[in-house]
């Protein structure tokens, strides 16, 4: 039996993209796209989908395609004693969506399902593509070796739409605590688009 949280299922389509969150906040500017240099941290890894790319701490590791839950081109985590507490996932080609609002729109309705949306939609940059920043919480079910039962969970949700005109999302969720504003945005600041 694989192992994997809970969380992650609600990412399918099905559920257009119900999950999580890593609020530790960090603003978005206005985004110019191509122009934005990817910036990949000394020392990080880096995690690939299909058109997208981004750089994750050392210290996480990735799932194997066969480990993934379905939906997912990409999964990275970070594991405290044995429980899954910080993650980025990367999806791709979930809905049909023409821009980056739509695309944004998406996935604020599946993640309303499950979590609590924070100050609405942002315009944020990503080398390749026009992208909108989610960001939201909710309580940890503490179920499939997620983060404690109760646990404040805090994640960001970066969608939009990649060169192919195909919906693309980057989502990081961290229980508080474990993920560091300056870490959140190294992970947004890598985000590159094809």
């Amino acid at each position: 039996m694989k192992s994997r949280p809970s969380h992650r299922r609600a990412l399918l389509p099905v559920a257009l993209l119900a999950c999580a969150a890593l609020a530790a906040g960090c603003k978005g500017g206005e985004s110019d796209g191509a122009k934005e240099e990817s910036a990949t941290p000394k020392g990080w890894k880096s995690l690939k989908g299909p058109t997208v790319s981004l750089a994750y701490p050392p210290a996480w590791k990735a799932q194997s395609k066969e480990e993934r839950a379905e939906g997912n081109d990409a999964f990275a985590y970070n594991r405290k004693n044995g429980l899954y507490v910080s993650s980025v996932s990367i999806q791709s080609d979930f809905a049909k969506v023409s821009d980056a609002d739509e695309a944004a729109g998406v996935v604020r309705a599946g993640a309303m399902t499950s979590t609590t949306v924070k100050d609405g939609i942002k315009k944020v940059k990503v080398q390749g593509a026009e992208a909108r920043r989610t960001d939201l919480y909710y309580t940890s079910s503490g179920k499939n070796q997620t983060a404690p039962k109760g646990s404040r969970m805090n994640g960001v949700i970066i969608a939009g739409v990649d060169s192919k005109k195909k919906i693309f999302s980057v989502r990081i969720d961290a229980q508080q605590g474990t993920l560091s504003t300056p870490d959140l945005n190294k992970i947004i600041k890598s985000i590159k688009v094809k």
